[in-house]
This record gives structure tokens, sequence and C-alpha cells, in this order.
């Protein structure tokens, strides 16, 4: 049987790879994108929080209504191990809550209209280069199929395959953080304004638990944690948690998830001879929330334009392709770097020092720093303008020697 050819291979229906194959068929490429499970979207593998100011970087202002579950998220309340709480609002909307599997389904839709070709239930076993490209083997268990490419981007998520077999590192598979969460109904106590979040190495060791509503009676509750199985965390927290225990006394679970997200911040090279990496399978993740649709889509649009102008330009070659790497490093590479560090510096601080960094930040000047040049995706602002706070120097110096000394 002969290969199917096509331009450009895309591996991985999630975001990131939607993104990268919608991004080459617009520059009129013929993109195939395989996806291993049977729909976009089957899985949902994270809360769908997405900032306003990341969506219109990827021009998704105007999502469906079926999409959104909730457009009037101002704010995040945010709550120290011992329940002290620290508010933080721009007063206007800085996020939407999406319902994720609508959201991949709708972006394989716009990516389907520029002319994408997605084959479901389809895996990528094996790739391997010719004189034409790539050569990609599709099959479950057994090569079948294969497909002819230039060029293929990998998109394969937080457990990649494929890295490997083209000699590109792929994100340490130890250093990810487990998440539970539980879609959540007849909740007491909840703003739908607001996300809470709760730091707590009780409850969530290594990273933090948080309730995203939905309404005013529905939400998202979930928990990353260091260890598995994070399931354990979230029950915990949801029956015992002092102030979240209230809250969800009486609610009922409607739907459960799980996942893993990579945290080690972007891999060392994302390029070579026919091939880009893109998403998570590139590491490009927020490492102090885990959000990876925001930085994942930007890259990954980046990756869809050097990928469609390599095919014009009839060189797929490494030195070609590391245009994309040049242009995602200048959009977040200082930022990917400024939040690994501060992932890393909040997991030392002990619950005692926690504490004290809340009632710091609570003050009113220091809390306006956060309110007004917060930005989920660009947190290196919120970070650079504390720094130059000299009375959190002392508190700083101290804890940052003790993170620099663990290192």
């Amino acid at each position: 049987m002969e290969p199917e050819v096509t331009d450009i291979a895309v591996v991985g229906g999630g975001p990131a790879g939607l993104f990268a194959a919608k991004s080459a068929a617009e520059r009129g490429s013929n993109v195939l994108l395989f996806e291993s499970k049977d729909k976009i979207g089957f899985h949902e593998h994270c809360a769908g929080l997405l900032s306003v100011d990341g969506l219109e970087k990827l021009e998704l202002t105007n999502l469906p209504s079926d999409v959104i579950q909730n457009s009037n998220i101002i704010g995040a309340h945010i709550y120290s191990p011992s329940g002290n709480l620290v508010n933080v609002s721009k007063g206007s909307t800085t996020a939407y809550v999406v319902d994720r599997v609508r959201f991949n389904q709708y972006l394989s839709s716009l990516a389907i209209e520029k002319g994408v070709k997605i084959k479901t239930s389809t895996s990528i076993l094996n790739i391997k280069r010719n004189g034409n490209g790539v050569e990609l083997q599709t099959g479950k268990k057994t090569l079948s199929v294969k497909t002819q490419a230039k060029i293929a981007i990998f998109a394969e998520g937080r457990f990649p395959k494929l890295n490997v077999q083209v000699k590109l590192p792929s994100p340490p598979r130890e250093k990810v953080i487990f998440a539970s969460m539980y879609v959540m109904s007849n909740i007491n106590d909840i703003d739908p304004k607001f996300v809470e979040l709760y730091q707590t190495q009780k409850f969530a060791p290594g990273f933090f638990a948080w309730i995203i509503p939905i309404d005013e009676e529905s939400a998202k509750i979930g928990i990353g944690s260091q260890y598995s199985p994070s399931g354990k965390y979230l029950e915990k927290f949801v029956l015992k948690h002092p102030i979240a225990k209230e809250k969800l006394k009486q609610a009922n679970i409607e739907k459960k998830t799980s996942g893993a997200i990579p945290l080690s911040s972007y891999i060392k090279r994302t390029y070579t001879d026919n091939v880009l990496i893109v998403g998570d399978a590139a590491g490009q993740t927020k490492p102090t929330t885990g959000g990876g649709v925001i930085l994942g889509g930007i890259a990954s649009r980046f990756a869809g334009e050097i990928a469609a102008d390599s095919i014009v330009a009839n060189d797929q070659s490494a030195k070609y392709l590391s245009r994309y790497e040049k242009l995602w490093k200048k959009e977040m590479k200082t930022n990917l770097f400024v939040m690994k560090h501060v992932r890393q510096y909040l997991n030392t601080l002990t619950d005692k020092e926690t504490e004290k960094l809340f009632l710091l930040i609570n003050k009113p000047k220091i809390k306006d720093i956060v309110s007004q040049i917060g930005d989920v995706d660009n947190q290196k602002k919120v970070v650079f303008g504390l720094l130059l706070r000299y009375n959190l120097w002392p508190f700083f110096i101290r804890t940052g020697t003790k993170y620099l000394l663990k290192k």
C-alpha cells in the first residue's frame, strides 16, 4: 500500500496540536492531524481557566456560548494554610472558565474549516526520516498504515513517546504534578466572580488546591500534588479542609477527572530536521499553576507558521526550523524561567513562612501591585513588581537564601 502523502503531519489533537495545524493550514499547507483517542476533546485534562488577555492573543475572544461556563471571573480569593485571606481583583473580567471538551472540539472545527484533515483513533508508533522528509507509521499495537510528510509537529502531551525517536529531549517524567478534580453541584457560599486558591502543604503538598466557580452553586474543585494518588488528597481536602468542607458538605460530585502536569519548564531543544515539538511535550506550561493552553497555544501558532513557511521555502532543515524556537523563546522564555523558580521557591516555604508572606502581601500597597499588574500568563511582572518593594527584602533574602542552599 502506498503511503498517504501530506505537507505537514501533526501528532496530537489537544489545543497545541490544533493550534499548530490551523496555523499551518491558514498559510496554505496540506495538514493531516492524528489523534489517538476516538474523539477530539475526549478527556478533560485541566480546569479550563483561561485568561482574557491570553484568549485575545490567540484570537479566541468570541468563543461560542456553549464553550464558556463562566465569563465573569474578576479575581481570586487566596487562602493561607491557616485560612488568612488575600483578595486580588482588577475589577473587570480577567478570565473565562471553559468546558475543556467543548473548547477542544471548537478548536478542531476551526482547524477543519481551514482545511486540516483529522484522523482519530490513530496512534503514531514510529517515525523515521527518508529522502522526502519523515515517514510516520500508524497503528494500535502493530504497525499498519504509513504516512509521508515533509515535516512533523509533535504535540503528544505530558508524556511524549516520539521525542526520543528523533533524539530530542522530553520533560522529565519524575518532575510532574499529579492533579485530580471534581465538578460539583449544590455548593454553599461561593462567589461566581472569584476563583478560590488554597496554599496548603497539608492538603496539596508541592502545589495548591482550587475552587473554580461555574455559577453560584457549582464549581470545579481540584488539587495538585507531588505525590500520587492525588485523588486521596482531593478527597481529604473536600472532607476536612476547615474552610472548603463547609462550602462542600452538601455538594454532589457530578464528574471526576485526573491527569499529570509537567512542571520542569521547557525542554532544551524543540526542533530538529523535519520536526518541531509544541505544548506539554515541549514543557511549555506555567510551572506556577500548570496551565498550558495559552502559552502552548502561542508557541504552537509559531510552529504552524514556520512549518508552513518551510514548505514554501522547500527547506525543513534544523537551521531553518530553529526560527520557531527563537520566536517562542523571545515571547516567553524569561517568564517561564521566573515562574519555574517561583514555584520551586514556594515549595521550600514552611507553613509558618507562608503565613508571614500572606501577611506581607495583604498590606494595601503591596496587594495593589498584585491586583493592578497581575497577569496569570505573564507572572514575571508581578514578581519584579514585588521585588521593588524594599520592605519585602528581609523576608525574601532570608527565605530565598534557604531556597538557594537547597538547590
